[in-house]
């Protein structure tokens, strides 16, 4: 049988920091009632005093986290290729005015008589 995890929401995690803050209960009394972990309620104080006390994400939201990473890894990708192309573009636009095929009366002028 697997074991199932227990995912409490950010309002509940406060509501347990600040009863033991308070003093209103015990910190072994509250995990005895609520069937909490003593090392999960001190993780809850760690990350408050750290500012990381967060809410749970779903599997959803990790799913359209990591999308969100490879789409702006996409964009960061494309971005460099368009710049590429632009420098590229700009520096070779002189060399094709200057190296052209094309024979018309000026440039066949000033090449010499060429028969």
């Amino acid at each position: 049988m697997s074991k199932r995890y227990r995912h409490h929401t950010l309002e509940y995690k406060l509501q347990i920091l600040s009863e033991i803050e308070s003093g209103l209960r015990t910190k072994a009394a509250i995990c005895r009632e609520e069937h909490l972990a003593d090392s999960m309620v001190e993780r809850w104080q760690q990350h408050a005093r750290e500012g990381t006390l967060r809410e749970w994400s779903t599997p959803k939201e990790r799913e359209q986290a990591r999308e969100l990473d490879w789409y702006k890894k996409k964009v960061a990708e494309l971005t460099r290729d368009i710049d590429l192309l632009k420098k590229t573009a700009l520096f070779s636009l002189p060399m094709k005015r200057s190296n052209s095929s094309l024979i018309t009366e000026r440039n066949l002028a000033s090449k010499g008589d060429v028969r």
